[in-house]
């Protein structure tokens, strides 16, 4: 081990609690940009601070040109993992959903599409979605934010089926000392296992096409009385395009909707009456494809106008959203002033 690699541990584990706090900001950042503004369906978003003893492990690599000297000779400021997010999605569509947030809201420094590599070898692997980022120039500025201003920082995004993959074999590859002769038989199963994966993933994406069709197309007949289940469905209908919203997503906008006295399909259907969902869309400026939630959230915005805004008199952060919106719908001649 080089002589001051010991040193950076130790100059590491005295900060690494700021390192969490600034893992706790990045995770609640993102969470608020694609779940809370954006709408994306995803199973979970999770940011971590690199742990000393792996700190030190990974500042004490070698060079891959030149065993006698170290990888790093600052580690503190050329590890770029310090703080790392990940993001896993169910369907893939979503993972290139967050791809265009993650864009559009942080500065990239380098960009990574494991799942394009592995395609050009004409193989199946690993198709993960790395970025290293730092915070846009605004949020730089921001005193919450003051212990990730200078700092690059790791985001992948994956779907779940991914993520269960590369979980058990990174598990297995690093942490087991495979002998050479048994190494073809653990890379021929887990090269089978990938090739699955891929399967899995596209047939998710297809499951969801036939949902989507046999939706749009479901008998108006079906129960009137709005649940998450028939709210479900009546927003596949009139969203067709849309992506699905998280779960939680469709209860609270149910809550919603109940505060403004419409819990059957044929009131909410009366309420939107006239609204025309694709000018509404235009006028908004939705990084990504609105989810039907997000749809459904702002058409009650061009249809009550202002008034929507009083249903949540004690969420600010979600009442500056709503303005801006109310404003973009105001210029587009879709809300009286």
């Amino acid at each position: 081990m080089v002589e001051w690699v010991p040193q950076a541990g130790a100059l590491y584990e005295r900060v690494h609690q700021q390192y969490v706090g600034g893992a706790r900001k990045l995770e609640a950042l993102i969470n608020e940009l694609i779940g809370e503004e954006e709408g994306i369906n995803y199973l979970s978003a999770t940011a971590r601070a690199k742990d000393p003893e792996s700190f030190l492990a990974k500042a004490a690599k070698p060079h891959p040109d030149d065993p006698a000297r170290p990888k790093y000779d600052d580690p503190l400021n050329q590890i770029t993992d310090l703080v790392a997010a990940r993001v896993i999605t169910f369907l893939v569509e979503a993972v290139d959903r967050v791809c265009e947030v993650i864009e559009a809201e942080f500065e990239i420094v380098e960009h990574t599409d494991m799942g394009a590599h592995t395609r050009a070898q004409g193989v199946f692997g690993y198709a993960s979605k790395h970025y290293l980022v730092r915070l846009n120039a605004h949020r730089r500025e921001l005193p919450e934010y003051a212990v990730l201003k200078n700092l690059v920082m790791e985001i992948q995004v994956r779907t779940a089926v991914q993520h269960a993959w590369a979980e058990f074999e990174h598990d297995i590859r690093y942490k087991l000392d495979i002998p050479p002769d048994r190494k073809p038989e653990f890379d021929r199963r887990f090269l089978l296992a990938a090739a699955l994966m891929e399967l899995a993933d596209n047939e998710f994406t297809e499951i969801d096409r036939l949902y989507r069709e046999l939706a749009a197309t479901a008998s108006d007949k079906a129960p009137l009385d709005l649940t998450t289940g028939t709210l479900t469905t009546y927003l596949n209908r009139r969203y067709p395009d849309a992506p699905h919203a998280k779960t939680t997503h469709y209860a609270w906008i149910l809550g919603v909707l109940a505060r403004l006295g419409v819990t059957t399909e044929e009131q909410l259907t009366d309420l939107l009456t006239g609204i025309d969902s694709a000018a509404v869309q235009s006028a908004m400026t939705h990084r990504a494809p609105a989810g039907t939630v997000r749809r459904l959230d702002d058409d009650l915005l061009a249809a009550k106008g202002a008034t929507y805004l009083d249903l949540f008199p004690t969420e600010e952060r979600r009442q500056k959203i709503l303005r801006g919106r109310l404003k973009a719908l105001v210029r587009a001649g879709i809300v009286t002033p």
